[in-house]
């Protein structure tokens, strides 16, 4: 479908079915692989049904994201509110590319910043330091673009004694730190944010909500928390997930 201009992300009918069955879940992912590899199942968009209705669910299977549709513009800040097991997490890993869609499409325009687990996109193994400059080298910085910008996230995430040790020792709170940091002073078009700022001390907590309300005048912002008071003074509007489906 056609995006206007000033919309970066637009979902249709996006739906996610799991299985409560490990056994069944290996089987049935590699009778998916299978047919996707025969042309008969094709992944990231257009070729997926259009909806639930579309797909038969198989034994132990369930929808954990069901038929959600929404349009996010540059400017707007979209705040995803459910209980636990509601499909928050779900969905903005299908958003970020992490798993794929069985239903609808997913069009994103514009680079993305996404913190949706604790650590996720750092190798434990190398230090704080190296895992920055590797993301900056994947993003196309010069080597002096990446400093000025290593050192700017470092200074925001306010760990600096601890940049140059592996993450693998790092605390929950210092990996948020870091991972929060990291994502959001690049600038990014689309943020995606889930319950980062669940961990750590209400002082930092209070900083970075300051930066969500700065670069959410420019960017699109989808933000998961279950603090409806500060969802209420970052967030444009809201999307309650109830198992699965949207309201």
């Amino acid at each position: 479908p056609e995006m206007s201009d000033d919309v970066l992300v637009k979902v249709d009918n996006v739906s996610k079915r799991f299985c409560r069955s490990l056994k069944r879940s290996l089987w049935y992912g590699l009778q998916d692989l299978g047919s996707e590899i025969g042309g008969r199942r094709h992944g990231g968009g257009s070729g997926l049904p259009q909806s639930s209705a579309d797909v038969q669910l198989r034994p132990d299977e369930f929808w954990a994201v069901k038929d959600v549709s929404f349009e996010l513009r540059r400017g707007e800040c979209l705040g995803l509110i459910g209980r636990n097991g509601a499909g928050k997490t779900t969905l903005l890993r299908m958003l970020n590319g992490l798993i794929k869609p069985d239903t609808g499409s997913i069009h994103m325009t514009g680079d993305i910043g996404a913190v949706i687990a604790l650590g996720a996109g750092f190798n434990p193994i190398l230090t704080g330091r190296e895992n920055i400059e590797i993301s900056m080298s994947i993003m196309g910085m010069s080597i002096r673009e990446a400093k000025i910008k290593s050192k700017q996230i470092i200074d925001f995430a306010e760990i600096s004694e601890y940049i140059d040790s592996p993450v693998q020792t790092y605390s929950s709170g210092m990996v948020v730190r870091l991972g929060f940091a990291a994502n959001v002073l690049i600038s990014p078009d689309i943020l995606i944010l889930d319950e980062v700022l669940a961990v750590g001390d209400a002082a930092f907590r209070s900083k970075c909500f300051q930066k969500i309300q700065e670069l959410s005048s420019r960017a699109a912002t989808l933000l998961v928390s279950h603090d409806t008071g500060q969802l209420q003074t970052v967030c444009s509007e809201g999307l309650l997930l109830n198992k699965g489906t949207s309201k």
